[in-house]
Formats: structure tokens, sequence, C-alpha cells
């Protein structure tokens, strides 16, 4: 008698479904490491500010931290998300006490809207200048009384289509949505 077939083992996530560090395999970490050490070998010995691979601009250029700014990581999502938060109030405010639709805030204002956002941009990485451990998942800060990393993320998907859907009414009627 034959042996019977062995059971299909399960099968491994695809890359495309797995998310940050997790899609790359130990072949391509290992790459990531060699290039790192031939990018080390060609500096040379130049002064570094600190113990080597610790300095501020060493961890903005880790492959950890690009990952974080991968399609689906978390920087895209949570930073657009915390611009739209403040976007949102700040143009419906401002609609509310000047009566100025959100199209024409943002074509009279884009110095302002540059610079909150890049704001906004360099104050989601603070805890990570500052010597915090921030990684790639947003739940790694924890909740904080009432505020959760999951509302944060709610929130700021609200915000965005909600921004989204008020520049489209307000575009096609031609008068402002929040004033009455």
């Amino acid at each position: 008698a034959s042996p019977a077939p062995a059971a299909p083992a399960a099968p491994a996530a695809r890359p495309a479904e797995q998310r940050g560090p997790e899609r790359l395999s130990a072949n391509d970490w290992a790459e990531i490491e060699a290039e790192n050490a031939r990018a080390r070998e060609r500096l040379g010995s130049a002064p570094a500010p600190g113990p080597a691979g610790t300095s501020l601009l060493d961890k903005a250029l880790s492959a950890d931290a690009m990952l974080l700014f991968a399609v689906d990581g978390a920087v895209p999502e949570v930073v657009n998300g915390r611009v739209a938060q403040i976007a949102f109030v700040a143009g419906v405010g401002a609609e509310a006490v000047t009566g100025e639709t959100l199209p024409n805030q943002f074509h009279d204002h884009v110095f302002s809207l540059a610079f909150v956002s890049t704001l906004v941009f360099l104050a989601s990485f603070a805890p990570g200048a500052m010597g915090k451990k921030y990684t790639s998942e947003p739940s790694s800060k924890g909740a904080f009384g009432p505020f959760s990393p999951t509302k944060e993320l709610v929130h700021g998907r609200l915000a965005m289509v909600g921004l989204a859907a008020a520049f489209y009414l307000e575009a096609t009627t031609g008068h402002a949505f929040w004033v009455r």
C-alpha cells in the first residue's frame, strides 16, 4: 500500500496581503543591511555626531523609517488624517464666520495650508526625534484618556470624507454649505 498523501501546508500570506516590515523576507533584510554596511564603508571614518546609527538622520533614513512612508505604512493615513481634521475644523469655522466657501479659502490661503500641513507633519515625528519609541503602528502610542489611536484614525477618515464632500458640494453649488 502506498503512503497516504501529506496534508497540504497552509498557504503563506502573499506579499501584497502583508503590511509593513513583515512583507520583507530575511533575504530582503539581509540585502538592506548589506547596503547599509556598504554605505557606512563609503563614508569612511567621518566623525559622526553620536554613536554609529543613532543620529537623527540615520534614524530618519533607516529602512524601518522608510517603511512608515510606504503606501500601506502608518504615516500617510495618520498625517493626512491629522491635517484633514485641522483643515475641516478651521475651514468650517472660517466659513461660518466669513461666509467664504472652502474652495475659495484653500485657493486664497495656500501658504497657511502649507504651513499648517508642514507643522503637523513635523509634529507627528517629534516623539521619534525626542528618543521616544514610535513604530509604524499608531497603536504603539496607546490610549490617552478618551483619545485612542483607533479614534484618531476614524476621525481622520471622517474629516477627509467631510472635506471632499464639502468641496464637491460647494464647488457644484457655488455657495457656502455651512452658512445659513
